[in-house]
């Protein structure tokens, strides 16, 4: 078969060396920052603060109340009042967990579900009540402590996190969880698959920092749902404590992003927490002053909410690293899902010209075969088309020939280049049916 636009293959390797020097390889870890507000939901009836996502009806909502102590869902560490909503509290292991209604630890715990397979099966630990699509919101201020680079934490999908490593102790902590750095404002995520100190960790790196939050009250939400294929994570700061939100990074969990260990939970190493768990959890450590108000927990219906990047942009141009002489790269923007891109080799891409520079937050990607098979892909977008920046990476659900929606904060561009690095298949060929970028307005 001819392929005029195939790299040969050593043409092809150099390439990969050359994107390897460059830092343009598969990387799980995925951020830019978000510099205008975003849209809201509506109000928090009981504390007033905006919400991203609107509450689940019927779903499972915590709200700290005016006396913590007498609160029965809420463990751990001790809040003194101050009279003005705020709370004191001076641990420098801070651990604060918030049970579901239906939860009680004492009772319950030693019959949780843990056995992973079960838990993708089940969808929670206890029962429907999890914490499962939640968004977590809390207002903090770091007062005083010995700052070795930890950060405010906030996590959900599991139960109490203890245990050495063995099961069923260990299992039990599950959690994604999104990290607010003390020293510079900077965000990440990370997954727990299981609890043994760090072992059970799939890191992510930190993003988006600025000036240091401490002697700040700075609002930060973590917020969490299952999407087609994994799962969704996403963080917003009000920076200047005056009700703007802005969304910092997201990340979506659709394979690939792996412990260094063994998993002792059934699981594999990049098992997706799909599942709700009894417990979500506010912790810190390394400050032994933080005040802290309007903490909440609530069940989200992500559905609910407008596609924050709903304007589809019409491109200017398409080309690609690499295409079969019937597979161009125009048919991947003809409307037309019957046809498709193909390129071959580790790290084919399709490059989208905007014409101009636009406010993108995403791109649609229906993937040839795509009900049978996932791709591993990277998006980046440049305003030039020389220099490219990491927007969005992930793996494709493999269960859907319609187009996947991959989103990220929005940054202004012209050129959206979407890299292809591996599928299941096998078979060293990217193929996109359609693609198109999204734009906020």
């Amino acid at each position: 078969m001819r392929r005029p636009g195939t790299l040969p293959l050593l043409t092809a390797l150099a390439a990969a060396g050359a994107m390897l020097l460059t830092g343009f390889t598969p990387d799980p870890r995925a951020s830019v920052p978000a510099a205008s507000p975003v849209a809201v939901a509506g109000t928090d009836p009981v504390d007033g603060v905006a919400m991203i996502y609107p509450t689940k009806a019927g779903g499972q909502v915590w709200h700290l109340s005016a006396d913590p102590s007498s609160d029965p869902r809420l463990d751990g560490t001790s809040l003194e009042p101050n009279g003005d909503g705020t709370f004191t509290v001076r641990n420098v292991k801070t651990r604060l967990g918030v049970s579901t209604t239906t939860y009680d630890e004492d009772e319950h715990e030693d019959d949780l579900t843990w056995y992973q397979p079960d838990l993708r099966t089940d969808g929670h630990m206890h029962d429907r009540n999890d914490w499962r699509d939640v968004e977590i919101t809390g207002y903090v201020r770091y007062v005083e402590g010995e700052d070795d680079g930890d950060a405010f934490t906030w996590y959900a999908r599991g139960g109490r996190h203890t245990g050495e490593g063995r099961a069923p102790e260990a299992c039990w902590g599950t959690a994604y969880k999104g990290n607010l750095r003390y020293a510079d404002g900077a965000v990440k995520f990370e997954k727990e698959i299981y609890h043994h100190g760090g072992d059970g960790y799939a890191d992510g790196s930190y993003v988006n920092g600025g000036a240091s939050i401490k002697g700040k009250t700075v609002g930060f939400k973590t917020v969490m749902y299952n999407i087609p294929g994994g799962v969704r994570l996403e963080a917003y700061l009000d920076r200047e404590n005056d009700g703007t939100w802005t969304r910092v990074t997201t990340r979506d969990d659709t394979g690939g992003w792996s412990i260094d260990t063994g998993n002792p939970c059934g699981g594999t190493r990049t098992e997706q927490v799909t599942w709700g768990g009894p417990k979500a959890a506010f912790r810190w450590d390394d400050a032994t002053e933080v005040d802290v108000t309007k903490l909440s927990v609530r069940e989200i219906d992500p559905a609910g909410q407008a596609d924050p990047c709903p304007m589809k942009l019409a491109p200017a141009g398409v080309t690609a690293s690499t295409w079969e002489e019937i597979n161009p790269p125009s048919n991947a923007i003809d409307g037309n899902l019957a046809t498709r891109w193909s390129g071959s080799g580790y790290g084919a891409h399709l490059v989208l010209d905007l014409g101009a520079s636009r406010p993108v937050c995403g791109v649609d990607v229906a993937w040839h075969q795509g009900d049978g098979r996932w791709n591993d892909y990277t998006v980046y977008t440049s305003p030039d088309g020389a220099t490219y920046t990491k927007a969005a990476e992930g793996r494709s659900s493999g269960s859907t020939l319609s187009p996947e929606p991959y989103r990220f904060p929005p940054r202004q561009a012209r050129f959206v280049r979407i890299s292809w690095w591996n599928s299941s298949a096998g078979n060293g060929w990217a193929s996109i049916a359609e693609a198109a970028a999204l734009a906020t307005s």
